[in-house]
């Protein structure tokens, strides 16, 4: 078994990530663990690579020192990208979000930051990044490496389409097409600065990843440290603004697939 693992190690991470991952859904329930990748990338690279590749992981996931300039992309272009949506979508006559968060709690968005990385990216990166886009990278171009990973991230999410309590869900299931165009392209844009930082699982994945979610909640809800850890920040999301977020970010990927030539920074080891 072990020795098929070897052989198949990207087929035996995806098997393992949906199986955790659909649990609740598959059992009857509702929504998905989100700490399915993280853990199914973890035993695959135990089982794969034993502890020289568990340390090799480990020294991705803690390796920071990449530049302040990469520190602030990683941080601040989610944000930056949010807020360009915001500007086009008040232009063709929508409302601006009311930035409820900023205005009443700003003093606790450090701490909320931190809380996001929690529900979200340390679940999921090291199996995302940690595991699959080095592997997907060796065998294909980045871009397509980066659409593959993509297209599978967004298709993991599944399950929340029919969670009441996730923003999937409000959104649709017919929306679910864009839904993963646009993990593509937040997967080409992670590449990049995955790449750029010399494979920073801590920069280009949990940090990025981590402050997507974070500046999405921030800026498009109406969310409060309370709603949010109450799971009610999901109402009140303005369709037309997601939608053209969405846009705002596949034009950014596509940006810096033609600038980087579709090498999204990777360099031959």
């Amino acid at each position: 078994m072990v020795n098929l693992i070897r052989k198949y190690p990207m087929a035996f991470f995806l098997f393992l990530t949906f199986l955790i991952s659909w649990l609740p859904w598959y059992s009857g329930g509702q929504g998905i663990l989100v700490f399915g990748p993280t853990l199914a990338g973890l035993l695959t690279t135990a089982l794969v690579a034993g502890k020289d590749g568990m340390r090799e992981l480990w020294q991705r996931a803690i390796h920071g020192r990449v530049g302040w300039k990469w520190w602030l992309v990683a941080l601040f272009l989610p944000a930056g990208l949010t807020l360009i949506a915001v500007g086009i979508h008040w232009l063709v006559g929508g409302d601006i979000p009311a930035f409820t968060f900023i205005k009443k709690e700003w003093y606790l968005l450090p701490l909320f930051f931190l809380i996001t990385m929690v529900g979200g990216p340390l679940g999921e990166e090291f199996g995302w990044r940690g595991f699959a886009l080095p592997r997907l990278q060796e065998k294909w171009n980045p871009l397509l490496a980066s659409v593959i990973l993509g297209m599978v991230w967004g298709l993991w999410h599944l399950p929340q389409f029919f969670n009441p309590t996730a923003i999937h869900y409000e959104l649709g299931l017919g929306r679910m097409p864009l839904y993963v165009l646009a993990e593509v392209g937040l997967a080409i844009l992670m590449t990049w600065v995955y790449n750029k930082t010399r494979g920073s699982l801590l920069v280009g994945g949990l940090i990025y990843h981590n402050a997507d979610n974070f500046w999405g909640t921030v800026l498009l809800t109406q969310a409060t440290m309370s709603s949010a850890l109450g799971g009610s920040d999901i109402a009140h999301v303005d369709l037309q603004l997601w939608m053209i977020s969405t846009l705002v970010g596949l034009a950014a990927a596509v940006i810096i697939a033609v600038a980087t030539r579709g090498k999204l920074g990777y360099t031959q080891k």
